[in-house]
């Protein structure tokens, strides 16, 4: 199998948490329904991408977009969890917005796969996902192997810790070798991969929505 094919298997294997959060959409907790738009987000997006590719265009523009939509759905899902210091989330959502702006518009152009913003966003979830995890760990009696939330958070981490790396190299520009950068962008591509599959293990363990029972 190509290269090519191997990128399209990868990142389109969203399509498996995809499918299962349609089928359990309506029957899942309200409290997750972030983390299920960002799930159908990034389908979207990555059958635009291959769309755009497949004609012979940059999928820049669309990708730029996504992440700064991405950042703000799983501040979104961290606030729905804590629901404590709005505040703190307005300002992360403008900082972000502002160095998406300077990243794409200012230091860059938009229709090139720009860094600052990307390396930016992965430790602010990064950080979030380390505190819940560790919250989780402490206050949980459920098993962690059949916890949404906790599954999520150790995906995020395991995800944009190897993200935020790879765009650091992006970013810095080291003068590292074409072919080194290459194999980066494709193990990054393998633990895309992997992320999506425990995703899709995480919407298997989205709570249930709460009945609620009128007491006359």
């Amino acid at each position: 199998m190509s290269h090519t094919l191997f990128t399209i298997f990868f990142n389109h294997s969203i399509i498996i948490a995809a499918a299962i959060s349609f089928f359990r959409f309506k029957s899942v907790s309200g409290d997750y329904y972030p983390f299920i738009f960002l799930i159908w987000l990034g389908l979207l997006n990555e059958s635009i991408s291959l769309a755009l590719l497949y004609n012979g265009s940059t999928n820049a523009v669309n990708s730029n977009i996504f992440v700064l939509l991405e950042y703000l759905l799983i501040l979104f899902q961290f606030y729905k969890w804590n629901e404590s210091n709005v505040s703190k989330y307005y300002l992360l959502a403008f900082l972000g917005l502002l160095v998406w702006t300077s990243d794409n518009f200012f230091l860059n152009s938009i229709r090139q796969n720009n860094s600052v913003f990307r390396v930016f966003y992965s430790f602010v979830i990064l950080f979030f996902s380390i505190d819940k995890v560790n919250k989780i760990i402490i206050l949980e009696n459920l098993r962690l192997t059949r916890n949404a939330m906790f599954l999520m958070c150790i995906t995020f981490i395991f995800y944009y810790g190897f993200k935020a790396c790879v765009e650091s190299f992006n970013m810095i520009h080291l003068g590292l070798s074409v072919t080194f950068l290459r194999k980066l962008w494709f193990i990054l591509y393998f633990v895309n991969f992997i992320s999506n599959l425990l995703f899709a293990l995480a919407v298997l363990w989205i709570p249930t929505r709460q009945k609620f029972i009128l007491r006359y």
